[in-house]
């Protein structure tokens, strides 16, 4: 039997994900939340143990959102910023932390994170992030 074009679902676009989390579980957990998020485009996943593994990804991909872990080995998320700064990224980042630190919470927003989202995450509320910061990243490279 030849399928009809009405029996084949069209391919859901993908968006390109890195998440940057120096614990395995969490980006396992991570990972697998956005496998299942209903978003009209499914994700592309690469990961990167720390900061510096992070900026070679973002110098060989594009990424359409980067889940960026405030506290690393080697390099943190904080001096991550300031990196994809020189490198003139417009990637929306959503910061992930363990700790409730205001300072490092303002620096980080003073930075232009999109979110600060605190460990243990509320994946609801994740998965609304990423889908806002995904149309946003969209918005910002149509022409004007």
């Amino acid at each position: 039997m030849i399928p009809t074009t009405a029996s084949i679902a069209p391919a859901r676009p993908t968006k390109a994900v890195l998440i940057v989390d120096d614990e395995p579980a969490i980006v396992r957990m991570l990972r697998d939340a956005l496998g299942v998020f209903r978003h009209e485009h499914a994700y592309k996943v690469e990961t990167a143990a720390d900061g510096m593994d992070a900026l070679d990804a973002m110098k060989r991909d594009h990424f359409d959102v980067v889940l960026l872990d405030m506290h690393m080995a080697r390099m943190g998320g904080l001096e991550v910023l300031e990196h994809m700064k020189r490198m003139q990224l417009r990637t929306p980042v959503l910061m992930l932390t363990g700790n409730d630190d205001a300072k490092a919470s303002a620096d980080a927003l003073s930075r232009g994170i999109l979110a600060y989202v605190p460990k243990p995450f509320d994946l609801l509320q994740l998965e609304h992030l990423i889908s806002l910061a995904v149309c946003s990243h969209a918005d910002s490279t149509k022409p004007a």
